[in-house]
């Protein structure tokens, strides 16, 4: 057996890669993201602690912002904020800077350049420092950088986990999912070469409830195999009906040859029974290829909208007075606004002949035929209904077998394909035909969905 490529599984896998591809760069934007954030929250305490500065500045004076910013500088948790009030000539008035080595400008200034009076953080190895007038005076604020490098390392450590636990799952799941994608194709080519085997009865397992697209497909091959299994025994079962049924009337046409090429003078009624005999064969094939030409879809380009409230009555008319002759009747029931279908009008006329017809032959003298056509918003339906002896249920599956003929019908004329014809015929316009107890009798609906195109 062929075995498949890795196709599914490479295919997961550059999935599950290209995911963890993605969710690097989203890590990596919260990352950046992070440090703006923090940063930008630092900015904002360093704003909002020099407005509260230059308020009690303009409210107070000078010696209560002293007072104010050695509080500040005083209550701070080893020296993380470092602040400084300069007067206008440079010296020192408040603060816990008591020096810098040079002179610094506002950003991040390294901890080995600035003199803090008492212990730093060990974690600190900077400040992120503005410069701001408040009055005559400037104010030096500063934060130390272990709040973002704290922050940030935990972040980082924790995307780096999360990202790594990420791709190690994305390949077990890509590898799990490759895998159970590759049996489940494997399954489905492993039938397929049983079908080409000639094992027509293999089917794809499905999963009950799945909606997944390999089971979707897993359905239509499924349908697919129905049918061709569907077609296969019917052509089988076609040509041993045709072998079978067309064998006797071949051979008692030989044998009526035969006789005749032995006779000196032609009998001209062996000649016309000879003649009659060929007609029916001939009849029987036209049958079969009308049959298979109307199964093949050949007929649909003629598709139209169809009154079949008016072919149902057209038919009626025309053998409403045979039946009269026979002792039958036939009751007619069509609505009078038009009932249309979308279909071929020629083709409908023979399915609702054919059915009347067959009506009037298989039942006796003083049945009484009913033809009705009902519409509805979706559908349109017709019904033939009789009071006569019926099919028996065992009969009713089969009927529409070419060459089918039931103990009742063989006494009476037909090949066996009219109900053939008219299921071909219902099939092609997507119609649904069934056949019920009248009780007594047969009835026969029909049913049209008037909004297929």
């Amino acid at each position: 057996m062929h075995k498949p490529g890795r196709t599914s599984l490479r295919l997961s896998l550059q999935f599950a890669f290209l995911y963890a591809i993605l969710t690097a760069v989203i890590f990596v934007g919260a990352y950046w993201f992070t440090n703006f954030e923090v940063r930008g929250w630092l900015r904002g305490q360093m704003v909002s602690d020099l407005a509260i500065l230059t308020d009690i500045y303009e409210k107070n004076g000078k010696e209560n912002l002293i007072q104010s910013v050695n509080i500040m500088a005083a209550v701070n948790f080893e020296n993380s904020r470092i602040l400084q009030l300069l007067a206008d000539d440079g010296s020192i008035l408040a603060g816990n800077i008591n020096a810098v080595t040079e002179p610094f400008a506002e950003g991040y200034v390294p901890v080995d350049q600035i003199q803090i009076e008492g212990d730093h953080a060990t974690e600190i190895s900077g400040y992120w420092v503005s410069r701001n007038p408040i009055g005559p005076f400037v104010l030096v604020q500063g934060t130390g950088n272990h709040v973002i490098a704290e922050v940030l390392e935990a972040l980082g450590l924790t995307l780096v986990a999360g990202f790594l636990l990420i791709l190690a799952l994305g390949a077990l799941v890509g590898v799990w999912v490759g895998r159970l994608t590759e049996e489940r194709i494997e399954t489905i080519s492993g039938t397929l070469e049983k079908v080409s085997a000639g094992v027509l009865s293999a089917r794809v397992p499905t999963r009950g409830g799945a909606n997944d697209d390999l089971s979707r497909v897993s359905v239509s091959i499924n349908e697919t195999l129905e049918k061709l299994e569907n077609l296969v025994e019917s052509q089988v079962q076609i040509s041993n009906d045709i072998a079978h049924d067309l064998r006797t009337p071949l051979q008692r046409l030989r044998q009526r040859l035969e006789k005749m090429s032995n006779e000196k003078a032609v009998d001209p009624q062996s000649a016309a029974a000879a003649l009659e005999q060929t007609e029916d064969i001939i009849s029987t094939f036209n049958a079969l290829l009308r049959i298979a030409q109307i199964e093949a879809g050949d007929r649909r380009e003629r598709f139209q909208q169809t009154d079949l409230g008016k072919l149902v009555t057209n038919v009626y008319e025309a053998f409403e007075p045979s039946a009269e002759e026979v002792g039958q009747s036939v009751e007619l029931d069509a609505p009078p606004v038009p009932v249309f279908v979308w279909g071929d009008p020629d083709l409908l006329m023979q399915l609702i002949s054919n059915l009347v017809e067959n009506a009037l032959r298989h039942t006796p003298a003083g049945t009484a035929i009913r033809i009705a056509v009902s519409g509805a918003a979706d559908s349109a339906t017709f019904t033939i209904s009789d009071n006569g002896p019926g099919i028996s249920p065992v009969d009713r599956g089969k009927v529409f077998r070419r060459f089918y003929r039931g103990e009742k019908s063989r006494t009476s004329g037909g090949n066996g394909l009219g109900l053939s014809l008219c299921k071909a015929i219902a099939e092609l316009h997507q119609a649904t035909i069934r056949l019920k107890d009248n009780d007594p009798g047969l009835r026969i609906d029909i049913r049209f969905a008037t909004n297929q195109k």
